[in-house]
């Protein structure tokens, strides 16, 4: 995780920015592939064509291999949890932290209320968060934090290593933001080391919507309000379709 040395700058300031990074690198590696291919179409285009020497052209990459990856991590209580442990069930999943002064909130609210829209549909899905600050989300942190929420919610967390991993195949961006003197002391009370809040991690706000075999389906933009999450996951699920 990069440490930063501005200070000043809140998580806020950066999430826009993050989204936006994280849709322009995807997008970037489908441009990548197609520029591929069109390179291979002119180069042959002086050749004879021969059905011996003649390779398909590679097509840009599949959305739903973008984003998304096995894992093993930590639960709020305690258990260790796969990405598999939820095979047969939507994924509804936020990275963010427990010291977020509004997005992460925010967001996990308009989840809730989602659920909470979707009655008896919301079986199945099964949000999940991953933090992004496993430095002081530790499993009794999230375990306070997290039921706040959805009764379902289930907070993730994990040594740095494999919180490492599994935002790189989730392609979130994440970054500590030292905080000034004056921004730490109005930061205000969070949750964790609340009189030891001497940073942000400033990170992607993306919700992720993986299927029953946890490929990639759709994104979910910041301040997505809950009634507008929850018409379009009924479109997903069974009988609404």
């Amino acid at each position: 995780m990069k440490l930063g040395s501005i200070s000043g700058y809140t998580c806020f300031k950066y999430s826009v920015l993050l989204a936006f990074s994280v849709l322009v690198m995807a997008t970037g590696v489908t441009f990548a592939a197609e520029t591929s291919v069109t390179h291979e179409s002119h180069s042959t285009t002086h050749k004879k064509s021969s059905t011996h020497d003649k390779k398909a052209p590679k097509g840009p990459a599949a959305l739903d291999t973008l984003f998304g990856g096995p894992f093993e991590l930590e639960d709020h209580t305690g258990k260790t949890r796969r990405d598999s442990d939820w095979d047969g069930q939507f994924k509804l999943i936020f990275f963010g932290y427990t010291n977020c002064p509004a997005i992460c909130p925010t967001t996990l609210s308009d989840i809730t209320d989602a659920l909470d829209l979707l009655g008896e549909s919301a079986k199945n899905i099964q949000p999940i968060f991953i933090t992004v600050d496993p430095e002081r989300d530790t499993q009794e942190v999230l375990a306070d934090y997290v039921t706040a929420f959805h009764p379902s919610l289930v907070g993730l967390t994990g040594t740095e290593e494999k919180i490492s991993q599994v935002a790189k195949s989730y392609r979130v961006q994440r970054h500590k933001i030292l905080l000034s003197e004056e921004d730490h002391s109005n930061h205000g009370s969070g949750h964790g080391m609340d009189d030891d809040v001497n940073y942000d991690a400033a990170h992607s706000t993306l919700t992720y919507l993986m299927d029953r075999h946890g490929k990639f389906v759709t994104l979910f933009p910041y301040d997505t309000r809950g009634d507008v999450m929850a018409e379009r996951l009924r479109g997903y699920l069974p009988g609404n379709s």
